[in-house]
């Protein structure tokens, strides 16, 4: 709390230093409740609302950041379905011009089981 009071008090004397050394063609006028609000507290009002202007700046590059993430990660997994649909469409029009690949791999396969089997059941046998 006392660097919180600390860093407040600074900032009041220097927009106190501000409106004192300031050019004279640079006023802020604010008007509260009809009233002109003249001095130091103008510059403090004017430092506020610019900070609460940054802040919802802030946020709101935030939330776009978020949305836009949301939005792209929606889109990158349609496009991860369609690129899939896609392979599973080439493949099934390829399969007439894969055939004669098809049936070698078939053979080899079939050999390689049967090779298997018969060592399993010397193995099992022992």
């Amino acid at each position: 709390m006392k660097k919180l009071l600390t860093f407040a008090l600074i900032l009041m004397l220097a927009c106190l230093f501000l409106d004192k050394i300031g050019a004279t063609d640079m006023h802020m006028h604010m008007q509260l409740d009809g009233d002109e609000i003249d001095g130091p507290l103008e510059w403090l009002f004017g430092l506020v609302f610019a900070g609460g202007g940054l802040l919802i700046a802030a946020l709101a590059l935030v939330f776009a950041a978020v949305v836009t993430g949301v939005i792209l990660a929606g889109v990158g997994m349609v496009l991860v379905v369609v690129v899939a649909c896609c392979v599973v469409l080439a493949l099934a029009l390829s399969t007439p011009v894969l055939l004669p690949l098809l049936i070698p791999v078939a053979i080899v396969w079939l050999l390689v089981s049967r090779n298997r089997r018969q060592s399993r059941a010397q193995q099992q046998s022992l």
